[in-house]
């Protein structure tokens, strides 16, 4: 029987042999077949998903810092567009002196839109305001203080200097009551209310001499005066002179 398995060995052997010299090359291509195509594809979908993803991080990056820049800048509800009224503030005048060392008159200061009106002096305005109101009430004490921040506010108010002065006057602070008149008449040196009022001052002091002279100085430059001391009670001390009688005649 070996001979018999030795026959088909060989039989066996020679059927194998034209495909014999491939044997190892086919082996090893067919262990490897379908890896690197099945490596470039997973590495493909992985450089798209991180291209899309650094796509969308960027797009979202770029949005919010442009995103300040693109904002329409918002209107205030304040700023609207109706036209700017004039203010009104009621300004008492102190042209002359009733019992409280004030006359009864009213004016209005009117401010008009457009005009640049510090807001300093506006307030000075309302503090000349209620400094008059205190001082034709009687109360003096808090009268004096207002005046004095008007002034603070405003060196140059005259009609502020020249009721602090009557003030000065009425509490019988004579020399302080001369000094404020007489800043009133630097700044403006034909102010008929400070001449006048140092008239009366003077006048109360018995010094008829300046007495008069102050009073020729105010009629000189408002005639109105002359009615002002008809029946000044501060003025009484020269009702009897001669020189009194003829400078109140109306020329």
């Amino acid at each position: 029987m070996s001979y018999i398995n030795d026959a088909l060995l060989k039989a066996q052997k020679e059927k194998k042999s034209p495909y014999a010299v491939y044997e190892p090359v086919l082996s090893v291509s067919g262990k490897k077949t379908g890896r690197p195509r099945k490596r470039l594809f997973l590495t493909g979908i992985l450089i798209f998903f991180l291209w899309t993803a650094g796509t969308i991080v960027w797009l979202n990056w770029s949005g919010e810092k442009k995103a300040p820049a693109t904002t329409p800048a918002t209107v205030s509800p304040v700023q609207s567009v109706a036209p700017a009224m004039p203010q009104v503030a009621k300004i008492i005048i102190a042209d002359n002196k009733n019992e409280t060392g004030l006359k009864k008159e009213t004016a209005f200061a009117k401010i008009e839109p457009g005009l640049k009106v510090k807001p300093e002096i506006a307030d000075s305005k309302i503090l000349y305001a209620q400094a008059v109101k205190k001082q034709q009430e009687g109360n003096l004490e808090e009268a004096r203080n207002l005046y004095r921040k008007v002034l603070k506010i405003d060196p140059q108010n005259i009609q502020a200097l020249n009721n602090l002065g009557v003030i000065h006057m009425n509490t019988k602070y004579y020399k302080k009551a001369i000094m404020r008149f007489n800043d009133a008449i630097k700044l403006k040196h034909d102010y008929p209310d400070a001449y006048y009022n140092l008239a009366c001052l003077y006048a109360q002091q018995n010094d008829t001499n300046r007495s008069l002279s102050y009073l020729k100085n105010a009629i000189g430059f408002n005639p109105q005066v002359r009615k002002w001391a008809e029946n000044d009670s501060d003025l009484k001390v020269l009702a009897d002179l001669p020189e009194f009688k003829k400078i109140l005649e109306k020329k």
